[in-house]
């Protein structure tokens, strides 16, 4: 398993600086949360962590491999749900019963069993997005890295796909690192959370952070314990 050291990270776009001597710790095997306002570079950081975006400074993984949901599912088009989720077991286990067995386990926690058998032309926003975190997470990764997955789903299932993340980390831990705009979302997954705001010369920095130590299996956005971590990010947010 692996962590994420960050240090003096530098990102421009054009000649617009977006990240200058930022520094930031991950922890491994834990669920970090990243929020921010719209724009602030929370989707650049996640860029530069997976090798999509050229940087300066460093960013250690150990070189471990790195999965990816972005707010699009990605999916090939062509080929069915259950195939899109075969090809990437295919080059990790040979064995085609093991991985029947890891792709009905995985379609049926994520509650995308009745769509396997057709395109992801032909399924839902919500459901392609579960598929996209199906695959994501049947990829033998160590860290995994979510961009605002679960923007487009409807409250109920939201919660649900949340407390599965919850369920498959504490039986596969990775390093998370969770892109959004919701302290619901937030309250409900994270170890930790970092706040990005704007500062000097509207360079990135970090404005806030925390950690949210009750059980994660356990929590209710009903609980008093989180009101006074919901009470920070509000004022850090807002």
């Amino acid at each position: 398993m692996s962590g994420i050291l960050i240090s003096n990270l530098g990102v421009k776009y054009d000649d617009k600086v977006i990240f200058d001597g930022f520094n930031l710790e991950l922890k491994d095997a834990k669920i970090s949360v990243i929020l921010g306002g719209s724009g602030v570079g929370k989707t650049t950081l996640l860029n530069a962590i997976a090798g999509l975006k050229t940087y300066s400074g460093s960013i250690e993984t150990e070189n471990a491999r790195i999965s990816y949901i972005f707010q699009k599912d990605r999916l090939i088009p062509t080929i069915s749900v259950y195939k899109n989720l075969d090809l990437i077991l295919r080059s990790q286990i040979a064995d085609k019963k093991i991985r029947h067995e890891k792709i009905e386990n995985m379609l049926e926690l994520l509650e995308i069993s009745d769509v396997k058998d057709k395109l992801p032309t032909e399924i839902s926003g919500g459901q392609a997005q579960r598929v996209a975190m199906a695959r994501a997470y049947l990829y033998e990764s160590k860290i995994l890295l979510l961009d605002e997955p679960f923007k487009a789903l409807d409250t109920a299932l939201k919660a649900r796909l949340l407390k599965a993340l919850v369920e498959l980390n504490e039986k596969s831990p990775r390093t998370i690192v969770f892109v959004t705009h919701a302290i619901d979302e937030c309250l409900l997954v994270a170890d930790e959370y970092f706040v990005l705001g704007k500062g000097e010369n509207n360079v990135v920095e970090v404005v806030a952070k925390g950690e949210v130590s009750s059980d994660k299996k356990e929590r209710s956005l009903k609980d008093e314990a989180l009101a006074e971590v919901r009470e920070k990010l509000l004022t850090a947010l807002l």
